[in-house]
């Protein structure tokens, strides 16, 4: 048997043994000689729409429920007042949207009312004060206390279940602030309601009822009106982030997480587009992405490929809504789901899936503020790959695909700056020239040196040393940049290198003659080594030299070797 369903047994086991024998004793000795049957239903009534309609606060909904039961304790004692409060609570558990067992919360809030009630009315006994009162000073003492007791009493309440189950508290400095706070609206709201009951009978009912409920509703409207816009404001602000970054999966990464965060999403499933079928992309799970195997969803599968096929945005409130439209995939504690296209100029580039464990945890303006945070996330990434395309063909060889000889002269400089400033001890520059190169081309083609310059870029790249450089400095000539390599190190990592081009098999298909079939070819390089600061401390001359050994020391002592920089 699982932890939960233990906590949930021990706490009706504790709950029979206190609610019912303790309201039962209270009914038997404690209830009045006549009761108003009208005024029980309407305190009830009042309690339970007070209940199903609260205003909520950062998120979390405030019930001010002792407005109807106060009066009902002061006109009939702590029996009807528990009555009122009971059904009260179970009203209460509609209204949350949580994740778990509603016996388990009902039991723990029925069980700390039913000791709130019974410590607020002993403070008020002790005061000197009985229900039935009409002395207005005396009754406005006992009030305030009843209301700090059991608020008080509330937080202390709370403070010994969280530690008792070694349990986060759930509330803040703010939240106990603002419920002593409430004092000011809920003590002469309750003695008002009470006086007035007492001088008008039935009508105060309508007078004080109307006006409340009335005011709850403008309240929660204008609410409801600031949170869309707090979503607007937010999503707008996410999308100029989102304009300024310029690569791909930084736009995507801050996109999913910008995303769960707004929409307390505790899954985000991003799919790519492929036409007729989806690639799950990412997927966010409770603040961390997971590493999944390859998946694909056909179009017309799962909630998904349903979207894919419709193009219609959907929202499931619950599980059992969306269960039988679910791929293998979906996590087994998901229960609400907001879905919609990525569109962009009337194509959809990919489907967003937010899932949360709580039910209805979206509504349809979230999928309104979604989509429109959607658009943003397709222009950013669109705007991303745009300019990281630029940046390569101004930083890049077209053919290569290494860096060109404009970033190897820009690096070249920076890493000198770091060299004078202490950062790096060393900085030595490789210089390495295909021998022969030019009957290459005479051989087989232009095109064929071509496909040996992109093998040979291949090999160079997988070759580079960690926080080194390399780049393709002209023709057949390639760079590489090493800071914190002295000479000695510069020239051993040059000999390997030349090893490794002497001892691999290029195939090529010339594109001379009439004849196209493949054929294997070998090349050698020569390579030449310059140090700084041992041969200089300037940059450009650091490059001249590496040239010289290059041309001096290898191709002209023989090529196929390499030469170090020599004063």
């Amino acid at each position: 048997m699982s932890e939960k369903k233990w906590s949930t047994i021990s706490l009706f086991t504790i709950w029979l043994l206190i609610v019912p024998p303790g309201i039962s004793y209270f009914l038997i000795t404690q209830m009045p000689e006549t009761i108003n049957m009208v005024y029980l239903m309407l305190f009830i009534l009042f309690g339970v729409l007070t209940a199903l309609f609260p205003i909520k606060r950062d998120g979390k909904p405030i019930t001010l429920v002792m407005w109807a039961t106060l009066p009902a304790f002061l006109m009939y004692g702590i029996a009807i007042e528990m009555i009122v409060m009971q059904i009260s609570i179970i009203a209460t558990l509609f209204v949350s949207k949580r994740y778990q067992k509603q016996s388990h919360r009902f039991f723990l809030n029925s069980i700390m009312m039913f000791i709130l009630s019974l410590v607020a009315a002993a403070a008020f006994y002790v005061v000197g004060v009985q229900p039935g009162s009409l002395d207005f000073w005396p009754l406005l003492i006992g009030v305030a206390v009843y209301r700090l007791v059991h608020t008080t009493a509330n937080f202390g309440l709370l403070n010994i279940y969280f530690e008792a189950r070694a349990a986060k508290r759930t509330y803040t400095m703010k939240d106990v602030i603002f419920e002593y706070a409430t004092l000011i609206i809920i003590l002469p709201l309750a003695l008002t309601f009470y006086l007035t009951l007492n001088m008008v009978g039935i009508a105060s009912f309508l007078l004080l009822g109307f006006p409340y409920f009335m005011t709850i509703a403008i309240i929660r409207l204008h609410s409801r009106f600031e949170s869309i816009n707090e979503y607007i404001k937010t999503a707008g602000k996410i999308g100029s982030d989102l304009s300024v970054m310029t690569d791909e999966e930084s736009v995507t990464t801050q996109f999913i997480k910008n995303t769960s965060e707004l929409f307390r999403a505790d899954y985000v499933f991003l799919f790519t587009n492929h036409d007729q079928w989806l690639e799950l992309e990412k997927w966010y799970e409770k603040k961390r992405f997971v590493d999944s195997s390859y998946q694909t969803i056909r179009i017309g599968e799962g909630i998904a490929g349903k979207i894919l096929e419709t193009k219609e945005a959907v929202i499931y409130s619950k599980r059992k809504d969306w269960e039988q439209h679910a791929t293998v995939s979906a996590p087994d504690d998901m229960e609400s789901v907001l879905c919609i296209p990525l569109v962009h100029n009337n194509e959809t580039k990919g489907i967003l899936l937010l899932g949360s464990n709580r039910k209805g945890a979206f509504g349809d303006h979230q999928l309104k503020i979604l989509d429109l945070l959607g658009s943003y996330y397709i222009v950013a990434l669109e705007k991303a790959r745009y300019v990281q395309e630029a940046l390569q063909r101004s930083e890049r060889c077209a053919l290569t695909k290494l860096y060109n000889y404009r970033y190897l002269e820009e690096r070249l400089h920076f890493e000198m700056n770091r060299m004078s400033m202490g950062d790096i001890e060393d900085l030595s520059v490789v210089m390495l020239d295909i021998d022969h190169f030019k009957k290459v081309n005479d051989t087989f083609g232009h095109q064929s040196g071509n496909d040996i310059l992109y093998g040979l870029a291949r090999i160079l790249e997988k070759a580079l040393p960690d926080h080194g450089t390399i780049g393709r400095y002209g023709g057949e000539e390639f760079v590489y940049l090493l800071p914190d390599f002295s000479k000695v190190e510069a020239v051993d990592f040059a000999e390997r290198l030349r090893l490794l081009i002497r001892q691999h098999v290029f195939t090529i298909i010339p594109d001379l003659g009439e004849d196209k079939y493949p054929v294997k070819v070998t090349i050698t390089s020569s390579v030449g080594v310059a140090n700084a600061p041992t041969d200089t401390d300037e940059a450009m001359n650091l490059l001249r030299n590496a040239d010289r050994a290059l041309y001096i020391g290898a191709k002209q002592a023989g090529r196929d070797r390499v030469a170090e920089y020599v004063k």
